[in-house]
């Protein structure tokens, strides 16, 4: 599987009073493509919906060393960084690439898979489970050791 990397144009709504991309823009983008990841391996809201669930996060950081400014055209990645051999939690990296090829901002996000009736956190049925674990990953990766 290739790395899954998508452009966008900044738009207004995206920008703050600094004239440079929002804080929250970046995590709204980087959930954008982590749910196109997902569909594009077969795990769309709808199906994981029929089955009962869905992703949650636990943490999102996002750590800024660009600007980037409105009508900007930039280009968005996700990679694995982190993953339990179950696929049951994982850790996503976003890199936010300017049209010079160059990291403006890195977005890692920490989450599970949550049943939807329950409310508690669960497992994915088996079938899923390898389509994450073929997910890219990153130079750094490595498997999350259950406590």
């Amino acid at each position: 599987m290739k790395v899954l990397e998508l452009p966008f144009v900044v738009r207004w709504a995206d920008v703050d009073a600094n004239r440079h991309m929002r804080h929250s823009a970046y995590y709204d983008y980087a959930a954008h493509l982590r749910v196109q990841l997902l569909k594009s391996i077969g795990m769309d809201l709808v199906t994981l919906s029929k089955v009962g669930i869905g992703p949650v996060l636990f943490r999102e950081e996002a750590v800024f060393m660009r600007e980037i400014s409105m009508d900007e055209t930039i280009r968005v990645n996700v990679k694995i960084k982190r993953i339990r051999e179950d696929a049951s939690h994982w850790t996503f990296y976003h890199e936010f690439l300017k049209e010079d090829d160059k990291v403006a901002t890195t977005v890692t996000v920490d989450g599970a898979w949550l049943d939807l009736s329950k409310r508690k956190l669960t497992g994915l049925p088996d079938n899923f489970i390898q389509l994450v674990l073929d997910i890219p990953r990153t130079g750094d990766f490595e498997f999350d050791i259950k406590n």
